[in-house]
């Protein structure tokens, strides 16, 4: 087996291994009364909201998938949106299952359907995660701005969760928030890590896709569009908390929370598997319990649970239609 072959089956490995480890463990450390509550929560949300938020990840997608043309016109190649929209969809049902495949397989794809070289085509992607990852950086900093003390507690508690017991939980432990600091600095070292890798693997082939940005022509289409992603993406998030009776009364400075960490969590497993549910329900259990609910665990559980499933089957489905839809019309090789 290749040196390449056997690295990408690590990957799916050690992620997917990951990812099921820690659905186990959610459910693991949960008591049969826990598991009931779990379930009546999820049976007894309001499921029109659940739908009203899945209908703002497919608008969503369509505006990532039309804001991608920004970048792709400036270099001379046009693309449709359909075409923008199936491999944007493609990318990320690969994701789900190769961690990180995703974006070069979106470019793969455009290559087949519209010719466009796939170098170029990649390079927008790696800018367009470059600048997600900025705006991901910044809600997280905002968040533990607005919310320094929580973020503090929450993150010992994942701490006791895993590396065992905490001494102090009042928010002011001088250890606890070097903690938080060296998570943050070491997620900063691997997202640049990551792009490194990126731009000197392609360097040469991806020069115009990675310039593109200063290249778009309709900056303001541009920047509107990554708002109104941006904003899509907060909003379908915070609807599934109005859907649980329960978690309707977190407040939104705690939801900011729940998005910024959890959106980092997505990135250590195949889709967030596991990692995402565990971390939104963690925080969202803080919260409950400062509110004095009882069964705060199962019920923050329970919401994390829901987003992500609801989300990932929902990309599963749109990404195979996508596959059966996306027309192939040139060869990799040419």
């Amino acid at each position: 087996m290749k040196r390449s072959n056997l690295n990408t089956v690590l990957k799916v490995i050690l992620s997917l291994g990951l990812g099921i480890y820690l659905t186990w463990y959610l459910f693991d450390v949960m008591t049969p009364n826990d598991v009931l509550i779990f379930k009546e929560a999820i049976l007894s949300s309001n499921y029109w909201l659940i739908g009203l938020s899945l209908f703002l990840a497919l608008v969503s997608y369509f505006s990532r998938a039309y804001r991608w043309g920004y970048t792709l016109w400036p270099m001379g190649y046009k693309s449709s949106f359909k075409n923008q929209y199936h491999s944007l969809m493609i990318g990320y049902l690969v994701n789900m299952t190769i961690p990180r495949a995703g974006e070069f397989s979106r470019a793969v794809m455009l290559k087949r359907s519209d010719n466009i070289p796939v170098g170029p085509a990649f390079g927008t992607i790696v800018t367009e995660r470059i600048i997600d990852m900025l705006i991901l950086g910044l809600f997280t900093l905002l968040a533990v701005l607005i919310s320094p003390r929580e973020t503090s507690i929450i993150m010992s508690r994942l701490k006791t969760s895993f590396f065992g017991s905490s001494q102090n939980e009042s928010g002011n432990d001088f250890w606890m928030y070097l903690f938080v600091l060296l998570g943050i600095v070491l997620i900063i070292m691997l997202l640049i890590k990551k792009i490194r890798k990126h731009i000197y693997g392609f360097l040469l082939s991806l020069k115009d896709g990675l310039s593109s940005i200063f290249k778009v022509k309709q900056y303001w289409g541009y920047i509107l569009h990554t708002l109104f992603i941006w904003v899509s993406y907060l909003l379908m998030f915070i609807l599934p908390y109005y859907a649980m009776e329960e978690t309707s009364h977190v407040p939104l400075s705690g939801m900011l929370l729940a998005f910024s960490i959890g959106g980092i969590g997505i990135s250590f497993t195949n889709g967030g598997m596991g990692a995402y549910p565990l971390l939104i329900g963690v925080i969202t259990a803080y919260y409950l319990k400062e509110q004095g609910i009882a069964d705060a665990d199962a019920i923050g559980n329970a919401l994390g649970m829901v987003i992500w499933t609801t989300q990932t089957i929902f990309l599963i489905l749109l990404g195979l239609i996508s596959l059966i839809l996306m027309p192939r019309k040139h060869s990799v090789d040419e």
